[in-house]
């Protein structure tokens, strides 16, 4: 047990009246579950699928399947490669190591890439996902949180991403590695490592990804990308969509904005740093974020309205509630986002949720008792 789980045992115990159970805590999980789905299920039923992100991964695919690799960070080749299919394209926004994961998809016809890859990544997230459940929780509710299926209506990385979270935290180094194809997110992942040996080996297979992608693909693909995100970071916080998609503090308040943030979600972090409190301190501390970012935010903060509801004060009920919904807050702007975050940050670290997420980070145990 953590020193916040004895500093708040008592308050927890207290809180329960007599006759409450588990089963107001499940009721309460899932109505939280119906309401956070009742905006991604309005975009599945009023949407069109072509519009999705996945279209840019597919795109990106099928250009390197046909031989222009060299012009997957070229937009006016890009457009027009997307034209054929009668398809939106953007620059492809990641580094080409990325590649690796799209292009079996892009074999594939696009509607069917679109829900082969929706199934592939919700099926790799809900088996990453199932060591941390409780014992009686549904492990379907995983892949149902509002994170989750907004990143199942843009196509997007988010349960590919969260899949491997989940298993860089239970010891397993090489998903940190593989999660350097979003470096601004996986930063935190690096909290995972359990030695100096697991370090070592994460930094030399991202050496080997990123000469085998130069080696395939050509060395000007990563200078390309470089290039590509600087030009992406000039656009954060100007550009129309990143407003009602984006959860992080930079893309709403500005550099200056995002510092207050990011320095207060690190001080909280340290308070606790698990699996969950590390995945939320993520899209406080980083540049920038979007909502399809979030499946392991929302399941951190569903289990432990599911484990801890009847035990909670009020304003720890209220953060937890607005983290769990963060996702959905964001189409309202995302002003709103990093408060709640921070307000969910600071509840969550007085709790424990899940059989693994007790467990402290072996290096934040380590350097902590020092």
């Amino acid at each position: 047990m953590t020193r916040n789980d004895d500093l708040y045992k008592h308050r927890r115990m207290s809180a329960i009246k007599p006759g409450q159970s588990e089963g107001g805590n499940r009721s309460v999980s899932l109505q939280l579950w119906m309401i956070g789905a009742l905006v991604p299920l309005a975009f599945f039923a009023t949407g069109n699928f072509v519009e999705s992100d996945f279209a840019t991964f597919w795109i990106a695919g099928r250009q390197v399947l046909s031989g222009a690799w060299a012009e997957i960070y070229n937009s006016a080749s890009a457009e027009a490669f997307a034209r054929r299919f009668e398809l939106p394209a953007q620059i492809f926004p990641y580094p080409p190591h990325a590649l690796f994961f799209f292009l079996p998809f892009a074999l594939l016809p696009t509607l069917a890439g679109y829900l082969v890859w929706n199934l592939a990544t919700a099926a790799f997230f809900y088996w990453s996902a199932k060591p941390y459940l409780p014992k009686g929780f549904p492990s379907i509710l995983s892949v149902l949180t509002p994170g989750a299926l907004i990143c199942f209506y843009f196509g997007q990385t988010g349960l590919l991403f969260g899949g491997l979270w989940l298993m860089a935290f239970r010891g397993k180094w090489a998903a940190v590695g593989l999660m350097t194809f979003k470096p601004h997110l996986g930063l935190l992942s690096i909290f995972s490592l359990r030695n100096r040996g697991a370090l070592l080996r994460t930094i030399l297979m991202v050496l080997a990804l990123v000469a085998i992608s130069a080696a395939l693909f050509g060395p000007a693909r990563w200078v390309e990308f470089v290039q590509t995100g600087l030009g992406h970071s000039t656009e954060i916080g100007t550009e129309k969509r990143w407003l009602v998609a984006g959860v992080a503090p930079g893309m709403g308040y500005g550099f200056w904005g995002w510092v207050p943030f990011a320095v207060a979600g690190a001080l909280l972090l340290a308070r606790n740093v698990n699996v969950f409190t590390a995945a939320t301190a993520t899209f406080l501390i980083s540049p920038y974020g979007f909502h399809y970012d979030m499946p392991v935010v929302c399941l951190g903060f569903g289990l432990a309205i599911h484990e801890h509801w009847e035990k909670m004060p009020i304003h720890h009920r209220i953060g937890m509630a607005l983290g769990f919904l963060s996702p959905v807050i964001a189409y309202s702007g995302v002003w709103w986002v990093p408060p709640a975050l921070l307000w969910a940050l600071w509840a969550q670290t007085k709790y424990s949720a899940g059989p693994l997420a007790k467990e402290l980070s072996p290096v934040w145990a380590a350097f902590t008792q020092r």
